[in-house]
């Protein structure tokens, strides 16, 4: 916990800030009276973010995750961490990992059908 004895910011809670900064690097935001924070560019969006002002703008109030507290009086957030995973979540596989992979150069183009098949008889099983 942070703040005073009235305050109970702890990670992982979702709180709405008011933006009070916006530099190339992330975004400054203010909690309360006494507590600030930052929102780093890279937990603004899965995905890249060329211009942070396309996500937020000064005095504008958003919801975040708290991530991380620095001290008493500074915390770290995250918009990245409110997004919805959605669809079917992805499964990542090793290349090693893939059925008859090779040690050497093939191309994909040789083995990509078969992984395909593979791949699918594993998702009905």
């Amino acid at each position: 916990m942070i703040g005073d004895d009235s305050l109970n910011y702890k990670i992982n809670d979702i709180v709405d800030v008011t933006v009070t900064g916006i530099q190339p690097y992330g975004v400054f935001v203010k909690l309360d009276d006494t507590v600030s924070g930052l929102l780093h560019i890279s937990e603004i969006s899965s995905g890249f973010v060329a211009d942070i002002s396309d996500y937020v703008n000064v005095n504008s109030i958003i919801k975040v995750k708290i991530i991380d507290i620095i001290d008493p009086f500074k915390v770290r957030v995250s918009l990245k961490a409110l997004e919805k995973v959605s669809g079917r979540k992805r499964r990542r596989i090793p290349i090693r990992q893939l059925p008859e992979f090779e040690l050497g150069f093939s191309t994909l183009e040789e083995k990509l059908e078969i992984w395909i098949k593979q791949l699918e008889e594993e998702d009905v099983h």
